[in-house]
């Protein structure tokens, strides 16, 4: 490769020097031009930051922020503080695991990082260990492994911060507590911040507390302070099981844990080897489900309780999704499907919660201070045995028939007792009939209207009825006074005119027009609808059930 100044040298169209002699001097102004070239091609040419892979084997990695937006500084052995536009780790043999760890530093800044086939298992300590806003990429599969401790296992990821993962898999897990106290690691500890899982599969487990000691299992997913926030993907948290203490649960927050659409979680706490279970979530900032799937689980106790499916220090609210919540057994008491020490809030989606069986006390299916119920929910709750209760409000069963003005069409809420008793209550949904209730004819209004009937053949070229599926038909229309009301016997139905036709109705004295189903009734002014468009446009007004909406030329109004 030839230098800048040789370069400089070719472009100013001078030859090189390649024998033994002298060669003569340049003029001045090609020597200066020279230097202003050279100058400006090591100004143009200095090596950018580039895009690089990193291979663990190699030694210990350190990522920090870089100096401009977009850059990492990266150190691994010799290497330190190497610009990097795009840091992807990965192993050379992603089958076999390197005892080498990854710390990212963001500081004050944002750090980007991929693991691609990463497979680390820690001597000690955590695999990778993240400080201030830091987001994984997830490519192929990953494994972060943490190191056994004789008080504390390490963690597969310990974050301080915000710590986000998207895309491709990562099996997180715990290292094993091998002393006589202390627990297990987690999957996934946050000592700060908050933990986002936006898409990808996410393995958590937590470590093994120590058999017939003082020990508990590590959690999956574990926040000291932060919120725990699932809006895709996929995760499976596990706590790991526990000695004479308890199980690790499979979630635990200490901020709140947040469920939406698109995410598919499993959260099983671990059992107790001779004490309690642990918890498949707990929150001590609320619990809110508003779409996709959860399933939890308590773990057993074998000499204890079972643990909790769900346990929130503050609300449990669920507004949509499929939520199954089982509490575990335990040789004293079960635990419960769903507890609250604040209030349960279930408006919507399909929601199953059964309580843990125990020798002296059963679990409850749901129990709080306050259970609200509402809306077109599926809920199915259940008492564990011997004494459990299904729905367990304040300290009574639930009464059913207090809740009935506050569901919605289809809800339905079943509830089985101890003994094995099922009550049940539910809301039927409206059906539409087959044919129009209404008849085809009236008779003159009492205000000396006039009334005319039509068939799908509308009087108005412009004017047509049609049902749910687009097909026309028959409706009653009458005009009383300047307000014509066009009616149809069924719970969905669309009214549709054009506004050639609005205006022709205008001209005979028309400005208002009203349409009528069965359960709902809207009016319209003529002259409003015909500001919104040309001749050509139409006016569509649809009633499903109780509610209705407007469009002119295909925009909602």
């Amino acid at each position: 490769m030839l230098s800048y100044r040789k370069l400089a040298m070719r472009v100013l169209g001078r030859p090189l020097h390649t024998g033994g002699g002298i060669d003569s001097p340049r003029p001045a102004s090609q020597r200066a031009a020279a230097f202003i070239l050279t100058a400006a091609m090591l100004t143009t040419f200095t090596a950018p930051a580039f895009a690089k892979t990193w291979y663990i084997e190699n030694g210990d990695i350190t990522i920090s922020a870089g100096k401009t937006e977009g850059t990492n500084k990266v150190s691994q052995g010799s290497t330190t503080d190497e610009e990097d536009t795009d840091t992807v780790i990965t192993n050379n043999n992603r089958d076999t695991a390197s005892s080498h760890t990854v710390t990212i530093d963001a500081g004050n800044d944002k750090v980007e990082v991929t693991l691609k086939d990463v497979n680390i298992k820690a001597d000690s300590g955590s695999a990778l260990t993240s400080n201030g806003d830091v987001t994984l990429t997830l490519k192929g599969e990953n494994h972060l492994t943490g190191g056994n401790g004789d008080i504390y296992g390490g963690d597969g990821i310990t974050s301080s911060g915000s710590l986000t993962i998207s895309g491709g898999t990562v099996t997180a897990t715990g290292g094993n507590n091998t002393g006589s106290d202390g627990s297990g690691g987690s999957g996934i500890y946050s000592v700060s911040g908050s933990v986002t899982i936006s898409g990808g599969t996410v393995n958590a487990t937590g470590g093994e507390g120590s058999k017939n000691n003082s020990t508990s299992g590590g959690s999956g997913i574990y926040s000291d302070s932060g919120d725990v926030t699932i809006s895709g993907g996929t995760v499976n948290a596990n706590g790991g099981n526990g000695g004479t203490i308890s199980g690790g649960d499979g979630i635990c927050s200490s901020g709140g844990v947040t469920i939406s659409s698109g995410s598919t979680v499993t959260a099983n706490g671990g059992s107790g080897e001779d004490g309690s279970g642990g918890r498949g979530i707990t929150s001590n900032g609320g619990v809110t489900v508003s779409g996709g799937t959860v399933n939890a689980k308590g773990g057993s106790g074998k000499n204890g309780n079972g643990g909790d499916g769900i346990l929130s220090f503050n609300p449990v609210a669920i507004s949509g999704g499929t939520v199954k919540s089982n509490g575990g057994s335990g040789t004293i008491s079960g635990g419960d499907g769903i507890r609250s020490l604040d209030h349960v809030a279930i408006s919507g989606g399909t929601v199953k919660s059964n309580g843990g069986s125990g020798n002296l006390s059963g679990g409850n299916g749901i129990i709080s201070y306050d259970i609200d119920l509402s809306g077109s929910l599926e809920l199915t709750a259940k008492a564990g045995s011997p004494n459990g209760k299904a729905l367990s409000r304040a300290g009574k069963e639930l009464d059913l028939n207090t809740i009935k003005d506050k569901l919605g069409p289809g809800a339905k809420v079943t509830v089985t007792d101890a003994n094995g008793k099922v009550n049940q209550v539910s809301i039927p949904r409206p059906v539409e009939p087959e044919e129009p209730v209404i008849p085809e004819e009236s008779s003159s209004s009492s205000d000396g209207g006039s009334a005319t009937s039509s068939a799908p053949a509308s009087p108005f070229p412009g004017l047509t009825v049609t049902d749910k599926d687009g097909q026309r038909i028959s409706y009653t229309s009458t005009q009383s006074g300047n307000t014509l009301t066009v009616c149809v016997g069924r719970f969905t139905a669309s009214f549709r005119i054009s506004l050639a036709t609005l205006r022709q109705l205008r001209a005979e004295g028309i400005d208002t027009i009203t349409f009528q189903t069965i359960l709902c009734s809207t009016t319209l002014s003529v002259d409003e609808l015909l500001a919104m468009g040309g001749e050509d446009t139409e006016v569509v007004l649809t009633h499903h059930i109780r509610s209705s909406t407007l469009t002119v030329g295909g925009k909602a109004v």
